[in-house]
C-alpha cells in the first residue's frame, strides 16, 4: 500500500513493486484497501467477507502472471530488467531496432520518386 499525498484517512491504493538486482519498479494495481484490513506481511487484505476475497483473488492473478510474464522472458532468452518484466506484464514489449533496420523499413515504405527535369 502507498500513501498518498495529503492523505487524511480511508482507503489507500495498493501498487505492485517489482525488483531485479536492486532496481525497483512500481505499477498501481488498480485497487485500494482501508489501511486498517491490510495484512503487510501476507501483502494481502484481512478478512472473509466477498469484496476481500475478490480484491485477494485479483492480487493472486496479478502475481501469478507477472510469474507467467517472467517465465516468457527466460524463454525467450530476453534481458529479465524490472523495466522488461514490467513492459513483458503490460503487454508493451519493447522491441529493439537497429538503426540502418529502421531506415531500411523507412525507404521500403517510402520510396523516393525521381523526376526528371527536361532542359527547356
Amino acid at each position: 500500500m502507498k500513501k498518498p499525498k495529503n492523505y487524511a484517512g480511508g482507503a489507500k491504493p495498493i501498487y505492485m513493486r517489482i525488483t531485479v538486482a536492486g532496481e525497483p519498479k512500481e505499477m498501481s494495481t488498480g485497487r485500494e484497501c482501508d489501511p486498517v484490513r491490510w495484512n503487510a506481511k501476507a501483502n494481502r487484505a484481512k478478512g472473509t467477507k466477498e469484496d476481500i476475497r475478490g480484491l485477494n483473488a485479483y492480487l493472486d492473478t496479478m502475481e501469478r502472471k507477472m510469474a507467467d510474464a517472467h517465465l516468457q522472458l527466460v524463454k525467450d532468452g530476453a534481458e529479465i530488467t524490472a523495466e522488461t518484466l514490467k513492459l513483458k506484464y503490460l503487454g508493451k514489449d519493447v522491441q529493439r531496432r537497429f538503426l540502418m533496420e529502421t531506415f531500411t523499413e523507412h525507404n521500403r515504405k517510402y520510396p523516393i520518386q525521381v523526376q526528371h527535369i527536361q532542359n527547356c
